[in-house]
């Protein structure tokens, strides 16, 4: 039978205590306060409230032996025995620390009435937590489930979850899954809320002795065997069966029968790490005795029925409300203060093990995902992997952060740049119209235009040559929007507007007219337009440290990929010193070199993904650190023993001017690529600069050296933002001016898309940076073939999230202690296959974790 649980009925409501397991102990005690207090001070704010007292062994001086602290750290320190009234003599309750023998203290609150308040905490306190280990499980949640129930039904998820990534390894089968789903059955409610009435396996509860100790139950372990029994396991009689053990730490393993398991069992009991764990995890309410390392395990398997895993769950409660009041004896005997009480309680409670379902199914994502990283990563240090994933998870959010932003300033409807230019030939039509007191739309004012269209030739000799003239009718409106009207409009001789009955509107003569379009004509406001919103408002700002961010991670992140490949220690210290500081001024020197970046700028255009970093007087001969951001190989750092090395090798390369086309609008790519066709054949030809330093015709530098490498004025953050910005306007302007425009409104230009594009990494660039082996394998990479930018960031920061677990390892990730919490939001786990060309491949494991945050994945299901 499934022993009851100490609690209280009906269940309780949400308390203070009761959002997280363990619940807090402060809060517990700020609860208990609250309700011994409320008859005499029910206002009283116990969070805010604070103990004076005096201490008695210390010698007083001018009041330095007067003491106050908070309320509740002192009710839990009187528990614990620190704080008694032996030594101290309580002196009153105070609504702020500073208090004076001045200062009123809360009444009706007198020192007798203060001690014995604390005398009933301490009397209650401890049975009061105890009976809130159970009540967490029995509070109900919102769809009517208790806590409890919850933590089964997500326990038999997480096992069949866990079932079938092991079936994807090839370390059980499809009967192994077949054998878990069946015997948990009897735990898990049908739609009716009726369970498996028969179990259809055994199922047993371990247990272990050693020589002639009592046997230790085996906390939250089971097996299931495919075979009924009635009577007792006979282990020494070997009868193949499907078998499968799940134990809180290995989780679940299969076996091809009882006494293969019991032998691997008995094999484990003989490492002296296995003995320790399972005495630590034994039963905290027996009289254990450690047994001698050389005592072999003897195992023992007892036979549970019906709902074994709220069984277990049940057990489990108890043996927390006898750890706890374990800890309580030993904090009493140690007198500890308030805030060692609380860690050991969380530390003997809340362990990861026990009460996360998905800890172990998270390692198996980390080896998953880990075993496709390239070699640098593996090679890393712990410190390197943790500093890296924090650059790396910089990097994605900035990402996310600039796209959402840009759409989030640019998609409000009058603000978007796709429309600008109607919004604001509508506001100048509607101050025309106000400014006229002219109360007709324009949609209903006709204009004609009377305009020439040549000159008129008479057969009369000797007579003048007439101008040949048209007229056009259309509406004010159309007018406007226009650019072919407008321009009729500049040149018209004569110009009238009437209303729809043919009344004409005299105060939309032929001047104002001519003023409206002139006003629609000047460039002036694009530019206003252009740079409020990219350079002084608050969403510039934020384009600008976020970018900044980027880069700057970007760059973290590659440093310490090259610091485990065969890349240059001179080159290393130069990029480290030029990270350290972006600004050329108070740079520090490497070996008395000052270190010098450089941009890469053909045609005197300049492009900030290309840089050069390398002392001062090295940069005619080398060596040099090339940087190239989000080139399509995900190389950023590239050492070079000389220029002529760099110009030969890589510079002159298809698939480097092929990258460098990407950067360079549309308009200048022709000229950019004769300019650099130019440079690798005028190498040869070039007179020495000698000749044309002192000729007597002055000839441009960008004649004779269209490729240059120009060095950094400023920070270089601050350098490339601003490069980046102008050279955004200069496109925009070219797009949207009305110079240029023949269409109606004028032709649009997505300045969301402008950012995307000259801001931020191609999609592709995502994955990469994870090593080309992941991106090649994983298919939950998804969004790069929709060129989604945002998307791409979020599956990126999906996937190192799942290599976080291994930043703090193993070992440490069993023994974090960790809080409980219902309907936190979870990554779906991952799964492997072996994809239709015979590739391994890494997809998301659709359970009851359902699908990723992102939206419209493409899903291995």
């Amino acid at each position: 039978m499934n022993l009851p649980l100490i609690t209280s009925a009906p269940p309780p409501q949400r308390s203070l205590a009761s959002d997280t397991y363990p619940p807090g102990f402060s809060k517990a005690t700020q609860e208990l306060a609250s309700t011994l207090l409320s008859p005499l001070k029910p206002e009283l704010d116990v969070q805010t409230t604070w103990l004076t007292y005096l201490d008695s062994k210390e010698i007083p001086d001018k009041g330095a032996n007067i003491h106050s602290v908070p309320l509740i750290p002192s009710l839990i320190e009187h528990f614990t025995g620190l704080l008694n009234w032996t030594d101290h003599d309580v002196q009153g309750l105070y609504p702020t620390p500073s208090s004076t023998s001045q200062t009123p203290a809360i009444q009706p609150l007198g020192r007798a009435a203060i001690a014995t308040f604390y005398t009933q905490v301490s009397q209650q306190l401890e049975q009061f937590y105890s009976q809130k280990l159970a009540d967490y499980w029995s509070i109900a949640t919102s769809d009517g489930e208790t806590k409890g129930h919850q933590f089964v039904a997500e326990q038999i998820e997480c096992m069949k979850s866990e079932c079938a990534v092991q079936i994807a390894l090839e370390k059980m089968t499809t009967g192994h899954y077949s054998l878990l789903s069946a015997a948990l059955a009897a735990c898990a409610p049908d739609p009716d809320g009726n369970t498996a009435e028969l179990q259809p396996h055994s199922v047993y509860g371990l247990s272990a002795s050693a020589g002639d100790s009592p046997p230790l139950s085996l906390y939250g372990a089971f097996v299931i065997a495919r075979r009924l029994r009635d009577e007792p396991v006979q282990i020494d009689q070997e009868e193949l069966e499907d078998v499968l053990l799940f134990t809180p730490h290995d989780g679940l393993e299969a076996f091809a029968s009882l006494t293969q398991m019991n032998e691997a069992l008995a094999r484990r009991g003989a490492e002296p790490d296995y003995r320790r764990r399972l005495l630590a995890d034994s039963e905290a309410d027996q009289p254990v005795q450690a047994a001698p390392d050389s005592n072999i395990l003897q195992w023992q398997y007892t036979l549970l029925e019906g709902n074994f895993l709220s069984l277990l769950h049940t057990r489990q409660i108890t043996r927390q409300q006898s750890m706890f009041a374990q800890a309580v004896q030993l904090a009493r005997t140690q007198r500890m203060d308030a805030v060692c009480f609380e860690q050991s309680i969380v530390q003997l409670l809340g362990s990861e093990v026990y009460f996360d379902h998905h800890w172990r199914l998270d390692r198996l994502d980390n080896d998953l995902v880990e075993s496709q990283m390239p070699a640098w990563w593996k090679t890393m240090k712990q410190s390197q992997r943790i500093e890296w994933h924090e650059q790396a998870q910089r990097f994605g959010q900035s990402v996310v952060n600039i796209r959402k932003n840009s759409k989030d300033h640019f998609g409000q409807p009058d603000n978007d740049s796709r429309t600008y230019f109607t919004r604001y030939i509508d506001k100048q039509l509607e101050d025309v119209l106000k400014r006229a007191s002219v109360e007709v739309a324009a949609q209903h004012i006709i204009v004609s235009l009377t305009y020439t269209t040549g000159t008129e030739v008479l057969d009369i000799p000797g007579a003048p040559m007439m101008p040949a003239t048209e007229t056009a009718k259309t509406s004010l409106w159309q007018l406007a929007h226009t650019h072919a009207y407008r321009a009729k409009a500049k040149d018209a001789l004569l110009i009238q507007a009437m209303d729809s009955e043919g009344a004409v509107i005299r105060k939309l003569d032929k001047a104002t007219i001519k003023e409206l379009v002139t006003t629609i004509e000047a460039p002036q406001h694009l530019s206003e337009y252009l740079d409020l919103n990219l350079k002084t408002s608050a969403y510039a700002q934020q384009l600008k440290q976020s970018r900044k961010v980027m880069l700057e991670a970007q760059m973290k992140m590659m440093l310490l990929e090259i610091e485990q490949l065969a890349f240059a220690p001179a080159g290393r210290e130069w990029i480290k010193a030029v990270l350290d500081s972006p600004a050329p001024q108070g740079r520090r020197t490497i070996k008395d070199e000052a270190i010098e970046v450089r941009f890469f700028t053909v045609n005197q255009f300049k492009m900030t993904n290309v840089m050069l970093i390398a002392p001062a007087g090295k940069f005619d001969k080398g060596p040099l650190v090339l940087c190239t951001l989000n080139a399509s190989d995900g190389i950023v750092f590239r050492w070079f023993n000389s220029m002529f090395h760099l110009t030969t090798t890589f510079l002159e390369e298809v698939s480097f001017q092929q990258y460098l086309l990407k950067q360079i609008p549309l308009s200048r790519r022709l000229e950019t690529l004769r300019a650099m066709q130019y440079e690798k054949e005028a190498k040869h030809w070039r007179p020495p600069q000698v000749l044309t330093q002192f000729s007597l015709i002055p000839i441009p530098s960008r004649l004779l050296h269209p490729v240059v490498f120009i060095r950094q004025s400023k920070d270089i953050y601050e350098e490339i933002h601003e490069t980046r910005i102008t050279q955004l306007i200069s496109e925009a302007k070219r797009h949207m001016s009305q110079e240029t425009n023949q269409g109606q409104a004028g032709r649009s230009f997505d300045l969301i898309a402008g950012i995307a594009i000259l801001f931020l990494p191609e999609p592709i660039m995502m994955p990469v940076a994870l090593g080309v082996g992941l991106y090649k394998t994983w298919n939950a990479f998804s969004k790069i073939d929709e060129g989604d930018h945002e998307g791409a960031a979020e599956e990126f920061l999906s996937a190192i999230g799942y290599l976080a677990t291994a930043l703090i390892g193993h070992v440490a990730l069993a023994l974090k202690p960790v809080t409980h919490a219902s309907g936190a939001a979870r990554s779906p786990h991952l799964i492997r296959r072996v994809g239709r060309d015979g590739q391994m491949q890494i997809g998301y494991l659709l359970s009851h974790s359902k699908a990723p945050r992102f939206a419209d994945s493409k899903l291995i299901v």
